[in-house]
């Protein structure tokens, strides 16, 4: 490898409204990474707070900082040496919230990343973002999502056109609303999709769920980490387990793998110009035209 980076993606159980015993975990699994040499670590979704809320009350009450709340601060002490963390918060931003991550360094808070596509009751708490960061680290160029944002390939594609090579996926993934959980495998859909947005933009993914059960919502674990190419590299992780996922990956192949063949390029060979749809009649009417699709 000529450009190494070491991968985690922490699988666990955050418990609702229980921000101490959140912060602790958080903490012995960032403690854990650190131990492995790990670069980057990615935590769950809503890992400061849990998911499920049950009232206003309850989201407000377990909402923090992004830059100098508790959890920032007690993960810096960790990244003291090197590691680099990519956590789930309730942030507290004025009079309202996000469901946001946050990269962490050794310097502390370096980066947020506010939740664009809010799913389901999400909506009750949260307000959505307006950006899609991507921060530059000693080792690469780091591009986050969460959870339901990569139903929208939009997302990843810009970050990886502004030169994102690892999007860390901080995920709540849960069974609500499928028809089917898993496959044959063992792979969630989520595992699927990440690995489609791999190889559509040649990044590597980094996807950290949870597990168990929160006010009658199943988390489905799965966790993965996907290379550049599209295929796993660790995982998916089992459905229940609490796991620490780690894998090394060579950041020179996110360029061979936009690469596709010598003639082809997975950004270069994009047509923006002509992404415009129409529809068309099998059986038009005299005089009828065709209608254009907005791109």
């Amino acid at each position: 490898m000529s450009r190494p980076v070491r991968i985690a993606v922490a699988q666990y159980a955050p418990t609702i409204g229980y921000v101490d015993a959140n912060r602790v975990a958080a903490v012995q699994w960032a403690e854990r990474a650190a131990a492995e040499k790990v670069d980057l670590l990615v935590l769950p979704e809503l890992a400061s707070s849990g998911y499920v809320f049950a009232s206003e009350s309850e989201a407000a009450a377990s909402a923090e900082d992004a830059e100098h709340g508790e959890l920032v601060d007690a993960l810096t002490a960790v990244c003291a040496d090197g590691l680099h963390c990519v956590v789930g918060i309730n942030e507290a931003d004025g009079a309202v919230r996000h469901n946001s991550a946050v990269v962490i360094g050794p310097q502390g808070h370096i980066a947020t990343y506010r939740k664009l596509h809010l799913f389901n009751d999400e909506k009750s708490w949260f307000e959505p973002g307006g950006e899609l960061p991507v921060v530059d680290l000693p080792f690469g160029r780091v591009g986050m999502v969460i959870c339901f944002d990569l139903w929208f390939p939009e997302a990843a594609r810009a970050l990886a056109l502004a030169g994102a090579e690892i999007i860390a996926v901080p995920t709540n993934w849960v069974a609500s609303f499928r028809r089917q959980v898993y496959d044959a495998a063992g792979y969630c859909l989520g595992d699927i999709v990440a690995m489609a947005t791999a190889g559509q933009n040649g990044v590597v993914m980094a996807c950290a769920d949870r597990v168990g059960v929160e006010r009658e919502v199943r988390f489905l674990g799965c966790s993965i980490i996907v290379g550049s190419d599209g295929w796993p590299v660790q995982g998916p992780a089992g459905h229940e387990e609490e796991v620490l996922l780690v894998a090394d990956v060579d950041l020179d192949g996110v360029a061979l793998a936009r690469r596709r063949t010598p003639r082809n390029d997975l950004f270069g060979d994009r047509r923006p110009d002509s992404y415009n749809a129409v529809v068309i009649s099998a059986s038009p009417p005299a005089g009828a035209v065709t209608t254009p699709i907005p791109s």
